[in-house]
């Protein structure tokens, strides 16, 4: 994605097919006029001191220094002028690209946990299912799910559940590809979109993404420590379905499977005083 960092001022003037590079120029080419009509009024002014008094004569002599003096002093506002307003308009156009690129970051970001968010996230599976069969490529989209967090905030409050939420978020941006898309889609749920990626690297990623979120600290101080677990589930094109719809189907439906089965199977140290707070959070012991 296109960064603030990629523009500078000299740059935004050279890209190809802009129309204010194009007024720029423009602008150029009449400065270059002015200066030669400036230049043409200096000699002629010159020929009328030159026919009215002769050459070497004191009057002679002090009217060229003036006219010479007017001449330099002029070009010099003009050109100070012209540079003054070339870096200004550069200075406000890049401010504006600034705040377009900030503009549409906030579009497509999730402002508590800085992943994509559900909006961005179905635009971008669109055009990655598009991409993906033009090139006969596999892509995968994973669904995740956060159980207990609703319980989590009625126990400890929401800052505690946003706490979880941004911790899950910043984890999901490490562990994740850099050609993977994570996104958040509701208040638990979250999802990737991994292009290229077929079924046997889905999956793979998928358990690696199990068994460091079980050891993953969502929140931690000194009265209290969270870990989460969380039911993940994938989908892959074009074996699971082949449009937008078919896909999150799948995977949510796979999702949904391992939550029952983790459901079913609850942890050995439920009875920390946290229950009946679904088993996929639970409060690790102290040592």
């Amino acid at each position: 994605m296109t960064k603030p960092s990629d523009f500078t001022p000299q740059r935004v003037l050279e890209v190809q097919g802009d129309p204010a590079a194009k007024q720029t120029k423009h602008a150029n080419r009449e400065a270059w006029l002015f200066r030669l009509a400036g230049v043409g009024l200096l000699l002629a002014g010159w020929a009328i001191i030159a026919t009215n008094h002769s050459f070497g004569s004191p009057t002679f002599l002090i009217e060229t220094i003036v006219l010479a003096g007017l001449g330099v002093f002029g070009f010099t506002a003009a050109a100070r002028t012209v540079r003054i307003a070339v870096n200004t308009e550069k200075r406000l156009r890049l401010s504006l690209l600034v705040h377009n690129m900030e503009l549409e970051k906030v579009a497509m970001q999730d402002d508590l946990t800085q992943l994509f968010n559900r909006h961005y996230f179905f635009e971008r599976l669109e055009r990655e299912l598009e991409t993906a069969k033009a090139s006969q490529h596999p892509l995968s989209v994973m669904a995740m799910n956060l159980g207990g967090l609703k319980k989590i905030n009625h126990t400890y409050g929401l800052r505690v559940g946003d706490e979880v939420l941004q911790n899950v978020g910043r984890f999901l941006l490490a562990q994740t590809r850099a050609s993977d898309i994570p996104a958040r889609i509701a208040g638990d749920e979250f999802a990737i979109i991994m292009p290229d990626t077929p079924a046997a690297e889905a999956d793979t990623l998928m358990t690696r993404l199990e068994k460091r979120l079980a050891s993953l600290n969502v929140v931690d101080r000194n009265e209290l420590t969270l870990t989460v677990q969380a039911s993940l589930g994938y989908a892959t094109y074009p074996d699971a379905g082949e449009t937008v719809d078919e896909l999150i189907q799948q995977a949510d439906s796979a999702m949904r499977v391992r939550k029952n089965e983790g459901e079913s199977c609850p942890p050995s140290d439920a009875n920390d005083g946290l229950t009946p707070v679904p088993p996929v959070f639970r409060r690790a012991e102290s040592s």
